[in-house]
């Protein structure tokens, strides 16, 4: 299917005009009669599109977490939408991670 240039400048600017509104997403798409699912469709679309170009996409963060003395494990806050204890290890997880790719990385934890 090929790509609606003109449906993505529309998109880009709703998205635009949405952040400099100082309203919520949810308040500004209903006063302009727009679902709040396709306004994050194209968000997300737009920053996965982004990260391809820039090159800034990495899926996981993963720390190794030292044991202290005690045998308790230290815990380090992460940058990441959320993150996944496994083992010695942390995952931090960004938003928009692929699941088939986190299936896989806990696959090869588990070897280890």
């Amino acid at each position: 299917m090929a790509r609606d240039l003109a449906q993505e400048q529309l998109w880009r600017d709703r998205i635009e005009e949405c952040g400099q509104s100082g309203l919520s997403i949810q308040a500004w798409c209903v006063q302009n009669g727009l679902k709040k699912t396709a306004y994050h469709y194209w968000a997300r679309k737009f920053k996965l599109q982004e990260q391809k170009e820039t090159g800034d996409n990495p899926f996981a963060v993963v720390v190794l977490l030292p044991k202290r003395e005690n045998g308790v494990k230290e815990t380090t806050p992460l940058k990441a939408e959320f993150s996944l204890s496994f083992g010695d290890y942390c995952i931090g997880i960004p938003d928009g991670f692929n699941p088939v790719t986190l299936e896989e990385l806990v696959k090869v934890l588990r070897k280890l």
